[in-house]
Protein backbone atom coordinates (compact mmCIF):
# COMPACT_ATOMS: atom_id res chain seq x y z
CA UNK A 1 0.00 0.00 0.00
CA UNK A 2 1.25 3.48 -0.83
CA UNK A 3 1.28 5.09 2.63
CA UNK A 4 2.24 8.41 1.02
CA UNK A 5 -1.17 8.62 -0.65
CA UNK A 6 -3.02 7.86 2.59
CA UNK A 7 -0.99 10.40 4.57
CA UNK A 8 -1.52 12.98 1.83
CA UNK A 9 -5.30 12.58 1.88
CA UNK A 10 -5.30 12.90 5.68
CA UNK A 11 -3.22 16.08 5.39
CA UNK A 12 -5.70 17.48 2.85
CA UNK A 13 -8.65 16.67 5.13
CA UNK A 14 -7.04 18.48 8.05
CA UNK A 15 -6.16 21.50 5.90
CA UNK A 16 -9.74 21.59 4.63
CA UNK A 17 -11.13 21.83 8.14
CA UNK A 18 -8.86 24.80 8.82
CA UNK A 19 -9.85 26.56 5.58
CA UNK A 20 -13.55 25.95 6.20
CA UNK A 21 -13.21 27.67 9.59
CA UNK A 22 -11.35 30.62 8.02
CA UNK A 23 -13.81 31.13 5.19
CA UNK A 24 -16.81 30.72 7.47
CA UNK A 25 -15.43 33.51 9.66
CA UNK A 26 -15.14 35.86 6.66
CA UNK A 27 -18.65 34.97 5.43
CA UNK A 28 -20.14 35.68 8.87
CA UNK A 29 -18.25 38.97 9.09
CA UNK A 30 -18.95 40.25 5.57
CA UNK A 31 -21.70 38.26 3.86
CA UNK A 32 -19.52 38.05 0.72
CA UNK A 33 -21.04 35.76 -1.90
CA UNK A 34 -17.59 35.22 -3.43
CA UNK A 35 -16.18 34.01 -0.11
CA UNK A 36 -19.37 31.99 0.38
CA UNK A 37 -18.64 30.39 -3.00
CA UNK A 38 -15.18 29.26 -1.96
CA UNK A 39 -16.56 28.19 1.45
CA UNK A 40 -19.06 25.89 -0.26
CA UNK A 41 -16.22 24.71 -2.48
CA UNK A 42 -14.18 23.82 0.62
CA UNK A 43 -17.14 22.02 2.21
CA UNK A 44 -17.52 19.88 -0.89
CA UNK A 45 -13.74 19.51 -1.05
CA UNK A 46 -13.87 18.02 2.43
CA UNK A 47 -16.63 15.62 1.38
CA UNK A 48 -14.57 14.85 -1.73
CA UNK A 49 -11.48 14.20 0.38
CA UNK A 50 -13.50 11.62 2.32
CA UNK A 51 -14.29 9.91 -0.99
CA UNK A 52 -10.63 10.19 -1.94
CA UNK A 53 -9.49 8.73 1.39
CA UNK A 54 -11.67 5.65 1.15
CA UNK A 55 -11.08 5.39 -2.61
CA UNK A 56 -7.28 5.53 -2.29
CA UNK A 57 -7.31 3.14 0.67
CA UNK A 58 -9.49 0.66 -1.19
CA UNK A 59 -7.61 1.03 -4.48
CA UNK A 60 -4.32 0.04 -2.83
CA UNK A 61 -5.63 -3.11 -1.20
CA UNK A 62 -4.13 -6.38 -2.41
CA UNK A 63 -6.16 -8.62 -4.77
CA UNK A 64 -8.66 -10.90 -3.06
CA UNK A 65 -10.93 -13.79 -4.04
CA UNK A 66 -13.56 -11.41 -5.45
CA UNK A 67 -11.14 -8.94 -7.06
CA UNK A 68 -8.40 -11.00 -8.64
CA UNK A 69 -7.05 -7.99 -10.55
CA UNK A 70 -6.94 -5.83 -7.42
CA UNK A 71 -8.96 -2.75 -6.47
CA UNK A 72 -7.22 0.03 -8.37
CA UNK A 73 -10.36 1.30 -10.10
CA UNK A 74 -11.81 2.36 -6.77
CA UNK A 75 -9.47 5.35 -7.06
CA UNK A 76 -11.11 6.39 -10.34
CA UNK A 77 -14.57 5.85 -8.85
CA UNK A 78 -13.69 8.09 -5.90
CA UNK A 79 -12.43 10.70 -8.36
CA UNK A 80 -15.71 10.70 -10.31
CA UNK A 81 -17.74 11.08 -7.12
CA UNK A 82 -15.50 13.94 -5.99
CA UNK A 83 -15.82 15.70 -9.34
CA UNK A 84 -19.61 15.24 -9.38
CA UNK A 85 -19.80 17.15 -6.10
CA UNK A 86 -17.63 19.93 -7.52
CA UNK A 87 -19.81 20.21 -10.65
CA UNK A 88 -23.01 20.40 -8.60
CA UNK A 89 -21.50 23.11 -6.40
CA UNK A 90 -20.42 25.15 -9.43
CA UNK A 91 -23.89 25.15 -11.00
CA UNK A 92 -25.55 26.23 -7.74
CA UNK A 93 -23.00 29.02 -7.26
CA UNK A 94 -23.58 30.40 -10.75
CA UNK A 95 -27.33 30.55 -10.15
CA UNK A 96 -26.95 32.27 -6.76
CA UNK A 97 -24.33 34.73 -8.02
CA UNK A 98 -26.49 35.70 -10.98
CA UNK A 99 -29.22 36.75 -8.52
CA UNK A 100 -26.75 38.79 -6.45
CA UNK A 101 -25.41 40.47 -9.58
CA UNK A 102 -28.82 42.03 -10.26
CA UNK A 103 -28.53 44.12 -7.09
CA UNK A 104 -24.93 44.18 -5.79
CA UNK A 105 -24.43 45.50 -2.28
CA UNK A 106 -21.46 46.90 -0.30
CA UNK A 107 -19.72 44.61 2.19
CA UNK A 108 -18.64 45.49 5.76
CA UNK A 109 -14.98 44.63 5.13
CA UNK A 110 -12.18 44.83 7.71
CA UNK A 111 -8.45 44.19 7.55
CA UNK A 112 -8.88 40.75 9.11
CA UNK A 113 -11.00 39.62 6.18
CA UNK A 114 -8.11 40.24 3.80
CA UNK A 115 -5.59 38.61 6.13
CA UNK A 116 -7.70 35.47 6.55
CA UNK A 117 -8.15 35.06 2.78
CA UNK A 118 -4.39 35.50 2.28
CA UNK A 119 -3.80 32.72 4.84
CA UNK A 120 -6.26 30.48 2.96
CA UNK A 121 -4.29 31.01 -0.27
CA UNK A 122 -1.11 30.03 1.57
CA UNK A 123 -2.76 26.83 2.80
CA UNK A 124 -3.84 25.96 -0.76
CA UNK A 125 -0.27 26.42 -1.96
CA UNK A 126 0.96 24.19 0.89
CA UNK A 127 -1.54 21.45 -0.05
CA UNK A 128 -0.45 21.44 -3.71
CA UNK A 129 3.24 21.35 -2.72
CA UNK A 130 2.63 18.52 -0.25
CA UNK A 131 0.67 16.41 -2.76
CA UNK A 132 3.28 16.85 -5.48
CA UNK A 133 6.07 15.89 -3.10
CA UNK A 134 4.49 13.03 -1.16
CA UNK A 135 1.65 11.48 -3.19
CA UNK A 136 1.38 9.51 -6.41
CA UNK A 137 -0.25 11.93 -8.86
CA UNK A 138 -1.01 9.02 -11.21
CA UNK A 139 -3.72 7.87 -8.81
CA UNK A 140 -7.00 9.35 -10.15
CA UNK A 141 -8.27 10.39 -6.72
CA UNK A 142 -4.98 12.18 -5.96
CA UNK A 143 -5.00 13.73 -9.46
CA UNK A 144 -8.51 15.05 -8.86
CA UNK A 145 -7.45 16.57 -5.53
CA UNK A 146 -4.28 18.06 -7.03
CA UNK A 147 -6.20 19.65 -9.91
CA UNK A 148 -8.85 20.93 -7.56
CA UNK A 149 -6.46 22.61 -5.11
CA UNK A 150 -4.35 24.06 -7.91
CA UNK A 151 -7.55 25.66 -9.16
CA UNK A 152 -8.36 26.77 -5.60
CA UNK A 153 -5.21 28.92 -5.55
CA UNK A 154 -6.59 30.88 -8.50
CA UNK A 155 -10.10 30.93 -7.08
CA UNK A 156 -9.12 32.26 -3.67
CA UNK A 157 -6.71 34.77 -5.20
CA UNK A 158 -9.55 36.03 -7.39
CA UNK A 159 -11.80 36.32 -4.34
CA UNK A 160 -9.13 38.31 -2.49
CA UNK A 161 -8.87 40.69 -5.45
CA UNK A 162 -12.67 41.02 -5.53
CA UNK A 163 -12.71 41.95 -1.86
CA UNK A 164 -10.24 44.76 -2.55
CA UNK A 165 -12.39 45.88 -5.52
CA UNK A 166 -15.54 45.82 -3.40
CA UNK A 167 -13.77 47.78 -0.68
CA UNK A 168 -12.92 50.34 -3.36
CA UNK A 169 -16.59 50.75 -4.35
CA UNK A 170 -17.02 48.24 -7.20
CA UNK A 171 -19.73 46.18 -5.48
CA UNK A 172 -20.44 43.94 -8.49
CA UNK A 173 -16.92 42.47 -8.13
CA UNK A 174 -18.15 40.10 -5.41
CA UNK A 175 -20.80 38.15 -7.41
CA UNK A 176 -18.66 38.37 -10.56
CA UNK A 177 -15.79 36.70 -8.70
CA UNK A 178 -18.16 34.01 -7.45
CA UNK A 179 -19.18 33.20 -11.04
CA UNK A 180 -15.54 32.94 -12.10
CA UNK A 181 -14.87 30.64 -9.14
CA UNK A 182 -17.67 28.37 -10.36
CA UNK A 183 -16.25 28.37 -13.89
CA UNK A 184 -12.81 27.40 -12.52
CA UNK A 185 -14.47 24.51 -10.73
CA UNK A 186 -16.17 23.30 -13.90
CA UNK A 187 -12.83 23.48 -15.72
CA UNK A 188 -11.28 21.17 -13.13
CA UNK A 189 -14.18 18.76 -13.55
CA UNK A 190 -13.66 18.65 -17.31
CA UNK A 191 -9.88 18.22 -17.26
CA UNK A 192 -9.56 15.71 -14.42
CA UNK A 193 -12.80 13.88 -15.21
CA UNK A 194 -11.60 12.76 -18.64
CA UNK A 195 -8.81 10.70 -17.10
CA UNK A 196 -11.01 9.09 -14.46
CA UNK A 197 -13.74 8.17 -16.95
CA UNK A 198 -11.16 6.79 -19.38
CA UNK A 199 -9.85 4.49 -16.68
CA UNK A 200 -13.29 3.27 -15.67
CA UNK A 201 -14.08 2.47 -19.30
CA UNK A 202 -10.77 0.62 -19.91
CA UNK A 203 -9.45 3.18 -22.38
CA UNK A 204 -6.11 2.26 -23.94
CA UNK A 205 -2.94 4.36 -23.76
CA UNK A 206 -2.36 6.57 -26.85
CA UNK A 207 -1.61 4.72 -30.08
CA UNK A 208 1.86 6.28 -30.12
CA UNK A 209 2.56 4.60 -26.78
CA UNK A 210 1.33 1.26 -28.06
CA UNK A 211 3.70 1.65 -31.03
CA UNK A 212 6.57 2.14 -28.58
CA UNK A 213 5.56 -1.01 -26.71
CA UNK A 214 5.47 -2.88 -30.01
CA UNK A 215 8.94 -1.70 -31.03
CA UNK A 216 10.31 -2.90 -27.69
CA UNK A 217 8.74 -6.33 -28.25
CA UNK A 218 10.20 -6.66 -31.76
CA UNK A 219 13.61 -5.71 -30.38
CA UNK A 220 13.79 -8.95 -28.38
CA UNK A 221 15.86 -11.67 -30.04
CA UNK A 222 13.72 -14.57 -31.23
CA UNK A 223 10.54 -12.55 -31.76
CA UNK A 224 9.43 -12.65 -35.39
CA UNK A 225 6.11 -10.84 -35.07
CA UNK A 226 3.36 -9.89 -32.64
CA UNK A 227 -0.32 -9.08 -32.97
CA UNK A 228 -3.48 -8.42 -30.97
CA UNK A 229 -1.72 -6.24 -28.40
CA UNK A 230 -4.10 -4.73 -25.85
CA UNK A 231 -3.43 -2.40 -22.95
CA UNK A 232 -5.43 -0.58 -20.30
CA UNK A 233 -4.60 1.82 -17.47
CA UNK A 234 -5.65 1.54 -13.86
CA UNK A 235 -4.36 3.71 -11.02
CA UNK A 236 -1.52 4.98 -13.21
CA UNK A 237 -0.42 1.41 -14.01
CA UNK A 238 -0.71 -0.34 -17.37
CA UNK A 239 -1.72 -3.96 -17.93
CA UNK A 240 -0.79 -5.37 -21.32
CA UNK A 241 -1.40 -8.60 -23.23
CA UNK A 242 -0.34 -9.71 -26.70
CA UNK A 243 0.16 -12.67 -29.04
CA UNK A 244 3.84 -13.34 -29.65
CA UNK A 245 4.97 -15.20 -32.77
CA UNK A 246 8.15 -17.27 -32.69
CA UNK A 247 9.96 -19.56 -35.09
CA UNK A 248 7.94 -22.83 -35.38
CA UNK A 249 11.11 -24.78 -34.55
CA UNK A 250 11.52 -23.00 -31.21
CA UNK A 251 11.48 -25.40 -28.26
CA UNK A 252 8.97 -24.95 -25.49
CA UNK A 253 11.79 -24.12 -23.08
CA UNK A 254 13.19 -21.45 -25.42
CA UNK A 255 9.70 -20.02 -26.09
CA UNK A 256 9.15 -19.68 -22.36
CA UNK A 257 12.48 -17.87 -22.00
CA UNK A 258 11.69 -15.44 -24.85
CA UNK A 259 8.33 -14.62 -23.28
CA UNK A 260 10.09 -13.90 -20.01
CA UNK A 261 12.58 -11.61 -21.73
CA UNK A 262 9.72 -9.73 -23.46
CA UNK A 263 8.01 -9.17 -20.11
CA UNK A 264 11.23 -8.04 -18.45
CA UNK A 265 12.12 -5.70 -21.32
CA UNK A 266 8.73 -4.02 -21.34
CA UNK A 267 8.65 -3.48 -17.58
CA UNK A 268 12.21 -2.18 -17.50
CA UNK A 269 11.77 0.27 -20.37
CA UNK A 270 8.25 1.38 -19.39
CA UNK A 271 7.87 1.65 -15.59
CA UNK A 272 4.12 2.17 -15.92
CA UNK A 273 3.72 -1.41 -17.18
CA UNK A 274 3.17 -3.65 -14.17
CA UNK A 275 1.53 -6.68 -15.76
CA UNK A 276 2.22 -8.45 -19.07
CA UNK A 277 0.38 -11.50 -20.36
CA UNK A 278 1.98 -13.20 -23.37
CA UNK A 279 0.48 -15.89 -25.59
CA UNK A 280 3.25 -17.59 -27.59
CA UNK A 281 2.43 -19.20 -30.94
CA UNK A 282 4.32 -20.41 -34.04
CA UNK A 283 5.01 -17.79 -36.70
CA UNK A 284 2.47 -17.81 -39.52
CA UNK A 285 2.45 -15.32 -42.39
CA UNK A 286 -1.33 -15.19 -42.26
CA UNK A 287 -1.00 -13.53 -38.82
CA UNK A 288 0.35 -10.47 -40.64
CA UNK A 289 -3.25 -9.79 -41.63
CA UNK A 290 -4.41 -9.72 -38.01
CA UNK A 291 -4.51 -6.31 -36.31
CA UNK A 292 -1.37 -5.43 -34.40
CA UNK A 293 -3.43 -3.68 -31.75
CA UNK A 294 -6.81 -4.73 -30.41
CA UNK A 295 -8.68 -8.00 -30.50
Amino acid sequence: MNDGNIRSVRFVMGANVFMIACKLAVVLLTGSVAVFAVLIDSLFDFAGSLFAYFGVKKAEEAPDINHLYGHRKYGALASVMQLALIALTAVLLILESAKKLQAPEPLPLMIWDFIIMAIVIGVDIAIVYYLKKNANAQNPAIAAALGNYTSDILQNSLVLVSLFATFGGFYAADPIAAIFVALFMLRVVKEVGKGALSELTDASPPREKLQEYGEAVLGVSGVKHFHRMRARSSGGEVSLDLHLQLDPKTTLKRAHAVCGIVKYSLKKKFPEITEVLVHAEPYDKSAMLAPKFGS
